[in-house]
């Protein structure tokens, strides 16, 4: 039976590991304050193609003009798909106001299809294949995370980015002036 202080080295250290995830977690979840005007990886955005959840390609560009909210997500990231029902709410209730959520996935078209097919949400689901983290990263995730989100401005800036999962009381905050 283990002695109390190797029971109390084990515990401190277990707190320690919690305490250093807990901090990690609420960094990541912070947004990153952006105020730039379009710029040429937005640009590349615009100009992006990808197949929707029906299997059609979609331009993009569609979007242009519009508070777009980009989630960049995947079908095997658990705080993505949580966030889902969050995004497919601020989807409905801005929809009127143009406000436009696209999920852009990192799977092949064939997952994010079969995703699409049992979990409906009320926003485009576009897949793009691993590749698009690197459209990801010129649109500001450096640091690789998956949700990554995007509040694009009407004339295609971004006003905003987060890192990890958000919700909705975040994304109705960062929309409100841009409304």
């Amino acid at each position: 039976m283990p002695s109390r202080r190797r029971l109390l080295i084990i515990f401190a250290g277990v707190a320690i590991v919690f305490a250093a995830l807990l901090a990690a977690v609420m960094r990541l979840s912070q947004p990153a304050q952006v105020d730039a005007p379009p710029s040429v990886a937005t640009e590349n955005l615009f100009a992006s193609k990808f197949t929707d959840a029906q299997g059609m390609p979609q331009a993009v560009a569609q979007w242009q003009g519009q508070v777009i909210i980009v989630n960049f997500w995947a079908t095997w990231c658990p705080p993505c798909r949580e966030e889902m029902p969050e995004l497919s709410a601020l989807q409905n209730k801005y929809r009127a106001r143009g406000v436009v959520v696209l999920g852009i996935s990192t799977d092949d078209a064939v997952k994010t299809q079969q995703f699409a097919g049992e979990n409906p949400v009320s926003y485009p689901l576009l897949a793009a294949d691993f590749d698009v983290l690197n459209l990801a990263e010129a649109l500001g995730n450096d640091r690789d995370v998956l949700p990554y989100t995007l509040v694009l401005r009407r004339d295609g800036s971004v006003a905003t980015s987060y890192f990890g999962r958000i919700d909705l009381q975040q994304l109705e905050s960062a929309l409100t002036p841009l409304l």
